[in-house]
């Protein structure tokens, strides 16, 4: 962001400062730095998360046909393990997809008719929900522990 913004500085009336950071780049410069952004922050980390999960479900799904012990109606070390993981992912993909989507949206769509009041109540609300994320991990973690 240091590289997208210069601060400039204007006066007011009373002898206060206003500064305001502006951006210096392009709308198509800005839509590459983005798109490439959540392709490298969202979109890779999911494929791979993806990946790894299907194969711990699959490892999982095999240790059930051949369990290492018969006791009955307690989970496993290995599911409580995947329903930890599978959680975790879901939530991180639940609060940091609507951000990125709208986002993207706003840079692409050319139709959005929205009011100002309306796309910052959508922005807070997205923004609040992704670190809403954080929160929400410690809770996760102490739960399915």
């Amino acid at each position: 962001m240091m590289l997208m913004v210069t601060l400039t500085e204007g006066s007011k009336a009373e002898g206060k400062v206003k500064r305001i950071c502006a951006p210096t780049w392009s709308m198509d410069a800005y839509r590459t730095y983005l798109t490439v952004l959540f392709s490298t922050s969202i979109m890779a980390p999911g494929i791979i998360i993806g990946f790894l999960y299907t194969r711990l479900a699959r490892t999982y799904l095999e240790s059930q046909r051949n369990p290492p012990h018969k006791e009955k109606n307690k989970r496993s070390p290995r599911q409580k393990v995947l329903i930890m993981i599978f959680s975790i992912v879901l939530v991180f993909w639940a609060c940091f997809l609507p951000f990125w989507i709208w986002q993207l949206v706003r840079l692409y769509s050319n139709s959005l008719q929205l009011t100002t009041q309306t796309q910052k109540c959508i922005n807070y609300l997205v923004t609040c929900l992704t670190y809403s994320n954080s929160c929400i991990n410690p809770f996760l973690y102490t739960l399915l522990t």
